[in-house]
């Protein structure tokens, strides 16, 4: 067992988890595990079996066109003896299919290979030659890969096979050289076959090359030095929601077993806890749910890292309700995110197949009071007509009840408030995402229109209280749920796990989420993988797929009453949005829509998705916004003094604010005293908005300006009555989306 083994699969896996017990178990012979014992569980192969399918069916069409080397009927790979004429140039063709690589001398001293390291015999998928005017043979590898977007992971492995390839060219003596820039493979966006094109995508080889290496001269020897064996190992891991995917998630989840007490479980278990955290709070010997319940100190804990001592309460209010089983909701926080009243709720669900690129499902449910509305579509195949379908079907759904509600409001005194709900904020990133590979289509452009009106901006609209930020349309729940809900969930707050701990909460869920069988994954709600592949073997009944939807539609319904019923019982409230009754904004005319248009109604969606993101900062404690580099907290005012028409005030500052990413005339800074009423209301900041200039002598002393008229109007002089502690913010402050969409309906008039 002290020979450790490791392959190009083991080097792409490493960057891919960043896992040490994950790289040292695959170094060891299946024997060795055996022994252990390590629990390895068979994955499902529908991945595997599209992602072989997909580069066979590459390579025969390239070799309609292209002289390609491959392996003999009933072989699997080149032999060695053949890769070596193919780079020897003693064969006549351009490329290498399933080419085999074996350790050399020059590797071991390349990677710094310790005498217990051996590296297996790798293969590259291709391996592509130009012969050049001097004789000379360049080899350029490629990867293939059945995936939208290539990833770290996947160049990493292709740097590893161009190291090796290198090193055997030198031990063979030959007048060749590696390419400096690599391959990947890959389907073309939105599709799932070679039949609609394949993305060839270069990329430079110098900077994964240096991960590789980093990999094996420095990372490599802590992990090999980590202990396995029979009844002991030492291997380093953490359990996270990618380790769906791996083999061995069976094995670790042992140490965070439903079976063990809660306190006894690794932290692991915490959601929210990462690689990082997770190391950092093993070196103070905090190790268990329970330590980590108890540990106290570790915002203020030194050598502590910053990303461990911004959610370090945060973290352990959810041990301590692993430990005690019970769900709570934190003091003195405030989401604005979601508004406090809702009439009419529109509810989606997305689901993204990974292998098509494309939607898989998209669910709609719209509930006013006791009546619920269900739309719910499934793809049958991975074509681009069948998601344009989709969406077409359902988003004309939706944007008829929204028209439903405005009209209703401009012609009642009794208005309703409206909002959309998804559960995960990636089910609105991927809906977005789809709609974009739409642009083509007449219909999508005027739906996204449409969609835009549910964003008014505030710089076109006459009534001053009617702003586009008190009109933020949608709310990711599960985000909603982080920020305010400590939850005996583990790893993740997935809606199965969510809702079936607010099931057991006082009062109680009255609807949890409870997939089948084989539609459930340990630390995810979406669309498992193996489900869409079935759909596309027709292995699987659609009407199963839209029972699961319609099941998650209602769970997330019933989960945003709970956090309104709560929020209604609160002494004081935490849900912030301050939103008005809906209405459709006028400023797009979507019956006629332009490409000017749609280019406003794009910048709109950038500017507003920033303005969500910034509210879910300053939705933090102070503790937190400090130790993530946004906030100046604690601050003492010492003395104010004029310059010009504004004046600047003179701050002592505590240690904590020490290396805040604030800077010099930056825009969009705000003082306040903390008021979430203040920093959570963007009507608000451009009272309070300052510029911080350059550092006073004193180190623990900063300098800040305040325009005369701001400083001099009811809301600033309000804080300096106060006489308390202040607060210097990172907002957002958005100039260049007036002035891009000024300048686009200039352009529509010309």
């Amino acid at each position: 067992m002290a020979e450790v083994r490791l392959s190009g699969s083991t080097i792409k896996s490493w960057f891919q988890y960043r896992c040490d017990r994950k790289t040292r178990y695959e170094s060891l012979r299946s024997e060795d595990r055996d022994r252990i014992p390590v629990t390895k569980v068979e994955l499902p192969s529908e991945w595997a079996e599209f992602g072989n399918d997909f580069e066979r069916r590459l390579v025969s069409e390239l070799a309609k066109s292209e002289s390609v080397f491959r392996p003999f009927p009933g072989e699997t790979c080149l032999s060695q003896k053949q890769s070596e004429s193919f780079i020897s140039g003693r064969t006549p063709h351009q490329y290498a299919y399933q080419f085999v690589m074996e350790e050399t001398p020059q590797l071991r001293a390349l990677l710094r290979l310790p005498d217990s390291v051996r590296v297996n015999r790798s293969i590259a998928d291709l391996l592509r030659v130009l012969r050049t005017d001097s004789g000379e043979f360049e080899f350029t590898v490629i990867d293939i890969k059945a995936s939208q977007v290539p990833t770290i992971f996947h160049r990493a492995q292709v740097a590893f096979y161009a190291l090796m390839l290198s090193a055997w060219i030198k031990n063979l003596g030959l007048h060749a050289h590696v390419s400096e820039v690599g391959e990947i493979w890959h389907l073309m966006p939105g599709s799932d076959s070679v039949s609609t094109g394949v993305n060839k995508d270069p990329f430079p080889l110098r900077a994964y090359e240096h991960l590789v290496l980093d990999f094996f001269q420095n990372r490599l020897r802590e992990i090999i030095s980590q202990r396995v064996g029979p009844g002991i190992d030492e291997t380093f891991f953490h359990i996270y929601f990618k380790c769906e995917q791996c083999e061995y998630v069976e094995h670790c989840c042992r140490s965070i077993a439903i079976e063990k007490k809660a306190s006894d479980r690794d932290v692991s278990a915490v959601p929210g806890m990462s690689h990082e955290g997770k190391r950092a709070l093993r070196r103070w010997n905090i190790v268990t749910v329970g330590q980590l319940a108890s540990a106290t100190a570790l915002r203020r804990a030194s050598g502590m890292p910053w990303s461990v001592r911004a959610k370090a309460d945060k973290l352990s209010s959810r041990a301590m309700a692993l430990v005690n089983g019970a769900t709570t909701v934190l003091p003195d926080r405030a989401s604005y995110l979601m508004p406090p009243r809702i009439d009419v709720g529109f509810y989606l669900v997305a689901d993204h197949d990974p292998v098509a690129g494309r939607l898989v499902t998209l669910g709609y449910m719209r509930i006013r009071g006791s009546e619920a509305k269900h739309h719910i579509r499934v793809a049958e195949n991975g074509s681009s007509e069948a998601e344009l379908s989709l969406i077409l079907d359902v988003l004309r759904e939706l944007l008829t009840d929204l028209s439903e509600v405005d009209a209703h409001n401009r012609a009642s005194r009794q208005p309703l408030y409206a909002h959309i709900f998804v559960y995960e904020p990636s089910e609105s990133q991927n809906l977005q995402e789809a709609i974009g590979r739409h642009l083509d289509s007449t219909e999508v452009r005027a739906g996204l229109l449409q969609l835009i009106r549910i964003f008014p901006p505030e710089e076109v609209l006459p009534e001053p209280e009617y702003k586009g930020y008190h009109h933020l349309p949608a709310t990711a729940v599960r985000t909603v749920l982080e920020q305010l809900v400590a939850l005996p969930t583990m790893v993740a707050y997935d809606l199965r796990q969510v809702s079936g701990a607010l099931a057991n909460a006082v009062p109680a869920l009255k609807l949890k989420y409870q997939p089948e069988p084989d539609f459930q994954l340990r630390f995810s709600s979406r669309l498992a993988m193996q489900v869409c592949r079935k759909l596309r073997a027709g292995t699987i009944e659609s009407s199963r797929i839209v029972a699961d939807v319609k099941h998650r539609l209602e769970t997330t319904a019933s989960i945003v009453e709970w956090l309104l019923d709560r929020n209604r019982e609160a002494p004081k409230p935490f849900l912030r949005l301050a939103k008005k009754p809906f209405q459709f904004q006028q400023t797009f005319d979507p019956l006629t829509p332009s490409d000017l248009d749609v280019l406003q109604a794009q910048e709109l969606l950038e500017s507003r998705s920033v303005l969500m993101q910034t509210l879910v900062e300053l939705a933090l404690p102070w503790e937190e916004r400090t130790a993530r580099l946004r906030c100046l907290p604690n601050m003492k005012l010492e003395h104010v003094f004029q310059q010009g028409r504004s004046r600047v005030l003179l701050f002592q500052t505590p240690a904590e604010a020490a290396g805040a990413d604030l800077d010099v005339g930056e825009m969009g800074l705000i003082l306040t005293d903390d008021d979430p009423d203040i920093r959570l209301n963007p009507a608000a900041w451009s009272a309070h908005e300052v510029s911080l200039l350059a550092s006073s002598d004193s180190a623990n002393q900063i300098r800040i300006q305040v325009w005369g008229s701001i400083f001099d109007a009811p809301p600033f002089q309000r804080l300096l009555a106060k006489r308390g502690r202040w607060f210097l913010d990172k907002a957002f402050k958005d100039v260049n989306s007036t002035r891009v969409i000024q300048y686009l309906g200039f352009l529509a008039q010309r």
